[in-house]
């Protein structure tokens, strides 16, 4: 017969295991909520990427939509170093571009200053900074070349408006449309490698304030340096 001082006993103890097991398992579920957050903000940017990639039928994809700006990342064919991506990564870690040889590719970047990544390199990321000031409604254009064995491996050519032959919308973008890349892929890439990138961000900050005046301006779009959606010409969406 079992008394009630041994039910007592077990009752503690099964609360006791109780405790100990919860108190030995609790890290896991907070891991695994926190990996169900992450999942969740992953899919929203996604969803997010997909949107942004949508363009007007009837209108060239080079000119932005309404309340926001544009930069096409302009990439020609080079032989050397052909098989290096370049992302474009925005202040929140999100890759709005991704620049591949030979191709022509259009980012949606919200109106203001911002610092853009251009990232290359996949086992030893290297990142570069790019500052934008876009105003509403404007197409900005960089040209990308690579650069062998050298601290800043993409040259970056911001084609500005007031330089253009009759200020025009560059007659390289007229014939052909953007490519549309995998964004949620190059997302994924940049999320898995956060803590390489963000100190190699770091870095490139304290680069960027050290470099002169000249080296600054010429990595900076200004607002005046984009084009109108009634001055861009182009090839038009079916």
């Amino acid at each position: 017969m079992i008394d009630s001082t041994t039910v007592g006993i077990e009752a503690r103890f099964s609360m006791g295991y109780a405790k100990r097991a919860f108190r030995l398992y609790r890290p896991v579920m907070r891991s695994a909520r926190i990996v169900f957050v992450l999942l969740a903000i992953l899919a929203a940017e996604t969803t997010s990427v997909e949107a942004d990639l949508a363009t007007t039928p009837g209108e060239s994809p080079y000119i932005a939509p309404e309340g926001k700006a544009l930069v096409v990342f302009v990439r020609k064919r080079k032989r050397l170093a052909s098989e290096v991506i370049y992302s474009i990564v925005n202040e929140r870690g999100r890759c709005i571009a991704s620049v591949a040889n030979d191709w022509k590719v259009v980012a949606r970047v919200e109106p203001g200053t911002q610092m853009l990544m251009v990232v290359t390199g996949v086992a030893q990321p290297q990142v570069q900074l790019l500052k934008v000031k876009a105003e509403a409604g404007k197409t900005y254009v960089v040209k990308m070349r690579p650069r062998v064995n050298a601290k800043n491996p993409v040259e970056l050519t911001i084609l500005r408006r007031s330089t253009e032959p009759l200020e025009m919308f560059p007659a390289s973008l007229r014939e052909t449309g953007p490519f549309k890349p995998n964004l949620e892929e190059c997302t994924a890439w940049v999320a898995k490698r956060q803590s390489k990138l963000a100190t190699k961000a770091a870095r490139a900050k304290e680069a960027w304030k050290a470099a002169d005046k000249e080296f600054r301006a010429s990595h900076t779009i200004r607002g005046a340096d984009g084009w109108t959606g009634d001055e861009v010409t182009g090839p038009v969406d079916d």
